[in-house]
């Protein structure tokens, strides 16, 4: 299931193009990630476009997508770089375009052994990649909204089997 894009502030976006077309007129560079959250029998990813406008902050557009639940780190991981990788490709190229991989180069860490392989991915289709710590649209901002905006209630799923979905602000 998959929502509709949507501004921090629970604001509908009608078309993500445009809105990046809008934002990005002066070559700002674009900034792309997902995240993903396990929540019962549901994987919720969120995918965030960030347009950053310094010195004056920037614009933010996220959009959920809840899917049974998929039980393999390195398939999770594979489906939010694909998920940025596929809004990526589906915007207007106008300034510097950045695909956020949220997984970590350190050997402790379980992701360390998926990410040549996501940065593999994302360089091949002919992006920049960035990953842990430098990663902050997914492993901060994505995060924070798959975290606290729309989470669905314990039990995950209303009446049919399909999920509750609590998405933005009012």
């Amino acid at each position: 299931m998959t929502t509709r894009w949507k501004t921090l502030g629970g604001h509908p976006i009608d078309d993500i193009s445009a809105f990046v077309e809008r934002t990005t007129q002066d070559g700002q560079p674009i900034h792309i990630g997902t995240d993903s959250l396990q929540t019962g029998r549901w994987t919720q990813y969120v995918t965030v476009v960030i347009v950053l406008n310094p010195p004056h902050g920037g614009r933010v557009a996220y959009i959920r997508e809840i899917v049974p639940r998929i039980v393999s780190l390195r398939q999770r991981l594979m489906g939010e770089a694909w998920r940025s990788v596929n809004v990526a490709m589906s915007l207007p190229a106008r300034g510097e375009m950045t695909v956020h991989i949220d997984a970590n180069a350190q050997e402790r860490h379980m992701s360390q052994k998926y990410l040549q392989e996501l940065v593999g991915l994302v360089v091949g289709q002919g992006f920049k990649a960035v990953w842990k710590p430098q990663s902050w649209a997914a492993s901060t901002v994505a995060d924070h909204v798959v975290r606290t905006m729309g989470r669905l209630p314990k039990e995950g799923a209303a009446q049919g089997g399909q999920p509750v979905l609590k998405i933005g602000v009012a």
